[in-house]
């Protein structure tokens, strides 16, 4: 099914901006394709658990012109077709919502309408959770609560490292991940336990690709009133488009 009103509102947002001033693109032609981990991410040491790593996820990558947007999947593959062509995708399922996202990037990025979105690689991922880390917890203070929505390790790291354990919840959907013990935090599982972290966290820190797989509305409803600020490559230019926060300091 179509993941609801923040894919529908991104997707009416994309639709007038290209009407209104970039029209004459519809024509033009759009390629999507998967990316295997090596020019996904490269070699993130010190961790071997990202979801790219483990093959449980992948990135395709949308040309268009001069510029490069991503997106994660489970389930990638291969399309063609005009800008206008990806306008009429039905964003009922994962796949087809990926290649929409990975095109808003693309030609978002060439127009202007955002940036950094092709993700980090090697010794990046890990320099990125530092910044995370050290930058929330300068916001927050001593006492700030966070709920990473989404296990991603450089991150779960970085915030660990600069706010400690004791002021960190990570919830992933993965059943590989559930009750998993990693950096002193126990990974809760996202779908029953996500209004537990929401009422204990004073923020999310929110993996962007909630927009692909249908769970950013459920995000937002259980953080409401809370600060959400998103993460990663995926949600680049629909964040932009929206005015979402997002943090993500390592991305090209």
């Amino acid at each position: 099914m179509n993941c609801g009103g923040t894919l529908d509102r991104l997707a009416g947002t994309v639709r007038e901006r290209l009407r209104r001033d970039s029209s004459g693109i519809l024509g033009e032609l759009l390629e999507i394709g998967p990316l295997d981990t090596a020019h996904a991410i490269g070699n993130p040491e010190p961790f071997t658990d990202f979801a790219l790593q483990r093959g449980q996820e992948r990135l395709v990558e949308a040309r268009f012109r001069d510029a490069k947007g991503q997106a994660f999947t489970s389930f990638p593959s291969s399309w063609r077709g005009t800008v206008g062509d990806i306008l009429q995708l039905s964003l009922r399922d994962d796949l087809e919502r990926a290649f929409f996202v990975a095109a808003v990037n693309a030609v978002g990025k060439h127009l202007g309408w955002g940036e950094k979105t092709v993700h980090c690689k090697d010794s990046s991922p890990k320099l990125c959770g530092e910044k995370i880390g050290a930058r929330l917890a300068d916001e927050l203070g001593a006492k700030g609560r966070v709920a990473l929505v989404g296990y991603q390790p450089a991150i779960l790291k970085g915030l660990t490292t600069s706010l400690g354990a004791d002021r960190v919840r990570v919830t992933d959907l993965n059943p590989e991940n559930i009750g998993r013990k990693v950096d002193g935090v126990i990974v809760l599982d996202g779908d029953g336990d996500l209004e537990r972290a929401a009422s204990w966290s004073d923020m999310a820190l929110a993996t962007g690709s909630t927009l692909v797989n249908g769970t950013v509305d459920e995000i937002l409803i259980a953080f409401r009133g809370k600060r959400i600020v998103f993460f990663g490559t995926t949600i680049a230019v629909p964040a932009a488009l929206l005015g979402f926060e997002r943090l993500c300091f390592e991305a090209e």
